[in-house]
């Protein structure tokens, strides 16, 4: 192989496999990326068996051939370099790829692309494309309820649905969700004719969720054309402007959380959703650290915040609010509360509330509807 490729591009690359690289010892070859050469440039390809991600990048191709070799290492020696082009060659029979850029030279050890494993084959059911900003604010409103390490394995990854809907119209509905059993969080976006894939139940892995929204976000309004999902019998497979994410799917069924989503919860609390979010985070400086309550008293036109420590002491704070109910006290754990109040969009947020044992209901419309639910805890 021999290649010459700007700084930039390689980086780019390179940044966008990071997160799947493995950096356990488990494989060591998995702590590696693929490099092969293709016409026009360069494929990039760094997998950890569940998630793989794939990229072309520009280059001009000499002689053609591939090498795998250490991603951090890589990474590293391209932050120290300066912005021109770089001459990548294989060397003493391909176990060594060297690196030149400007008057620095560098030799790493190389694998055989052979090494390397593949990138799985998907041919199946492919949604309509979808915005790539709406697709990664739906990521973005729904990985933080995810679970992390739950025995309930279902719970460590976002069930992603399609599902065709008839009122008020016919239409299909691309709906996300994510919870670990103590908070909930659903979004929903109106998506084109998806007839061909019927009624669709996934889940993928946290991580899978969170890389979709990286790349998402990064391409957001620089990619030639939207991204599109596919689904085959065990893999997600993520489309999008000369990159390919695949993900191995979570088997096993997803709980049925619309079982969870309060009805009638009907004593509705305006707050100012900055101000809300801030006194959250000053009494839950001496709330307990293992479970992080704190106690919201709602009142007439206000709600009063209070934490307390038996080893440390208590703050209290209040906010204006709109509310002419009858008065309650209800405890919840502040980190839930800011991270369903983070997902919320505008200046304002109406808490949806039944009374203390109730959990607490946020709703947001626009493109991408969104639903959290809180569970309380006890005082």
């Amino acid at each position: 192989m021999h290649i010459v490729i700007s700084r930039k591009e390689l980086l780019r690359g390179l940044h966008r496999v990071q997160g799947v690289v493995e950096k356990r010892n488990a494989m060591p070859i998995l702590s590696n990326v693929l490099l092969e050469t293709k016409e026009g440039g360069l494929e990039m390809f760094a997998t950890d068996l569940e998630i793989g991600i794939r990229g072309f990048y520009h280059a001009d191709v000499k002689k053609p051939g591939g090498a795998a070799v250490s991603a951090r290492k890589l990474l590293e020696i391209l932050k120290e370099l300066p912005e021109a082009d770089i001459v990548m060659a294989t060397v003493e029979d391909s176990s060594f790829l060297s690196i030149r850029c400007g008057s620095s030279q560098f030799k790493i050890m190389a694998l055989s692309p052979g090494d390397f494993p593949k990138m799985p084959v998907t041919t199946g059911k492919e949604l309509p494309e979808i915005p790539a900003g709406l697709l990664a604010r739906m990521l973005s409103k729904t990985t933080y309820a995810v679970g992390e390490h739950d025995t309930r394995y279902m719970l460590n990854g976002v069930n992603i649905m399609v599902e065709q809907v008839t009122v008020p119209s016919t239409k299909h509905v691309l709906r996300c969700v994510g919870t670990d059993g103590h908070r909930l969080a659903v979004t929903e976006l109106d998506i084109g004719d998806a007839s061909g894939t019927g009624d669709l139940r996934v889940i993928i892995p946290k991580k899978a969720a969170q890389e979709i929204k990286k790349l998402l976000s990064e391409l957001d309004g620089e990619q030639d054309e939207e991204p599109r999902l596919g689904i085959t019998d065990n893999q997600l497979v993520l489309r999008l402007s000369g990159l390919l994410l695949s993900a191995r799917l979570i088997e096993g069924a997803y709980p049925d959380y619309e079982q969870v989503i309060p009805v009638g919860n009907d004593q509705k609390v305006t707050l100012d959703k900055k101000g809300f979010e801030t006194a959250i985070r000053r009494v839950a400086l001496l709330a307990p650290d293992r479970v992080n309550t704190i106690h919201l008293t709602f009142e007439t036109d206000r709600v009063v915040l209070h934490s307390s420590t038996s080893d440390l002491g208590e703050a209290t704070d209040e906010l204006a609010a709109q509310y002419g109910g009858p008065g309650f006290e209800a405890v919840f754990n502040a980190r839930y509360l800011l991270d369903a109040l983070a997902s919320i969009d505008g200046d304002q947020v109406v808490l949806e509330l039944k009374g203390s044992s109730s959990p607490c209901l946020i709703h947001e419309t626009g493109p991408v509807r969104t639903t959290c639910v809180v569970m309380p805890m006890k005082g």
